[in-house]
């Protein structure tokens, strides 16, 4: 019988340990920006821009959590990321030898939920 009683006490201490971390989500919007590698030209920059915009367009919410560089301290959702607006611009850039090359640059917007630690 104390068995069961240690037991019980034992399953209602982890379910409220458990309900004091399931707190409200507050949402958070964000701007990120990716580079993709230099090319020759600035129709060769737009191409690799136009299919970075659809490999992200097409990523679920856990795959752009994962490719998406943000910084929190926060607990995270990431399950909840949602890409909001993308645009392409293109960079022109100098290497070391002087050549002229363009680099695709894609500005995202999205959205997660998250929970302060506090």
């Amino acid at each position: 019988m104390i068995k069961v009683l240690s037991l019980a006490s034992l399953a209602l201490v982890s379910t409220v340990s458990f309900a004091g971390l399931s707190g409200p989500y507050e949402t958070r919007v964000t701007a990120s920006s990716m580079m993709g590698q230099p090319v020759a030209s600035k129709e060769a920059a737009y191409a690799a821009g136009r299919q970075m915009l659809m490999d992200v367009n097409n990523q679920s919410s856990y795959e752009l959590s994962r490719n998406i560089s943000f910084s929190s301290n926060d607990l995270v959702d990431k399950r909840s990321f949602e890409l909001l607006d993308s645009q392409i611009t293109v960079k022109e850039v100098m290497n070391s030898n002087g050549e002229v090359a363009y680099q695709p640059v894609m500005n995202i917007k999205y959205t997660y939920r998250y929970r302060d630690r506090d």
